[in-house]
């Protein structure tokens, strides 16, 4: 993401912490900015807008910490570890909660609220995929409970440790919940029926399914927005460059598995150094796109699926 723009978010969001979001006026974000309405309205078509990309931003960041690879070791002790980071983080994002707890931010606009309960959806989903990875058969019929029970626990733990004030052991926590979710996977008895079941969560899965086809539309779309750009380009430089995109777009979009990160860079890499404007603009926008489609597909861990 342009810096300039990174910047943008982060004042606006300790703005949104301080004054609340509402408070705010786009008079006071330009104030703090330095710079004029013309230019806000630039990078932002709207306060509601900042307020989504403030929400993407930093909830993709939150996201990406705590589903990180979490090291070698037993399933478990990578779930553990990644708790922990999940806990190790909650001061950088001190202003980002406390916005996130202040304000009834799913009201602002339907596309706000769609982004935050897509959020919970894929927590939630991610925590299904972990516990049956770390439990195994044992946990499959109640997943989707112990998911709801583990994700409500970590949540409140999460909250407590926000507003105390003196240092705690992130990964002593960790350990502890695990053995709390230990003991939650051992209390079921055999044959126990489940409360919820995969029919009950449809709405989030259906969500997410089209979130991945909205987002996998919208990169086709920077794709070609690249390759409109080439055509102001020499014949030569222009046959050049549109045979690097559809590379490009074959290693991303074309394999049944992730792409492999070493050939991604190197084409961004070359198609950069043609040092056109409107190319280097469209491959900006084309960065974006494909980083918000890698961590909706999950490139880092997850086997590949084609969409």
């Amino acid at each position: 993401m342009d810096e300039r723009r990174v910047q943008f978010i982060e004042a606006a969001m300790k703005l949104f912490a301080e004054k609340g979001y509402h408070e705010t006026s786009i008079q006071d974000l330009v104030e703090a900015w330095g710079i004029s309405k013309g230019a806000f309205y630039h990078h932002f078509a709207s306060k509601e807008d900042l307020l989504l990309a403030v929400l993407r931003y930093y909830s993709e960041k939150m996201v990406a910490d705590f589903m990180a690879d979490g090291g070698e070791g037993t399933e478990k002790e990578r779930f553990t570890r990644q708790l922990a980071a999940h806990f190790s983080h909650i001061r950088e994002y001190k202003d980002f909660l406390r916005m996130m707890m202040s304000e009834q931010l799913p009201k602002v606009n339907p596309e706000v609220e769609r982004y935050m309960f897509r959020q919970h959806g894929r927590l939630f989903l991610w925590y299904c995929t972990r516990l049956a990875e770390v439990y195994g058969e044992e946990v499959c019929p109640y997943v989707y409970d112990v998911a709801m029970m583990t994700n409500g626990i970590i949540r409140q733990y999460l909250f407590y440790f926000f507003f105390r004030e003196e240092a705690f052991d992130a990964d002593a926590t960790a350990r502890f919940l695990v053995r709390r979710i230990d003991a939650i996977v051992a209390s079921f008895a055999a044959g126990e029926r489940p409360l919820l079941t995969k029919e009950a969560l449809v709405p989030w899965i259906e969500l997410e399914e089209r979130e991945r086809k909205r987002q996998r539309e919208r990169l086709v779309s920077a794709f070609a927005a690249v390759r409109e750009a080439a055509n102001g380009l020499d014949p030569k430089r222009a046959n050049d460059v549109l045979e690097a995109v559809a590379a490009l777009e074959e290693e991303v979009l074309g394999r049944n598995e992730p792409p492999r990160a070493y050939i991604v860079e190197a084409l961004l890499l070359y198609l950069r150094h043609q040092q056109a404007p409107r190319l280097a603009s469209a491959l900006d926008a084309l960065s974006q796109e494909m980083e918000a489609y890698q961590r909706l597909n999950g490139w880092e861990r997850e086997p590949w699926k084609k969409r």
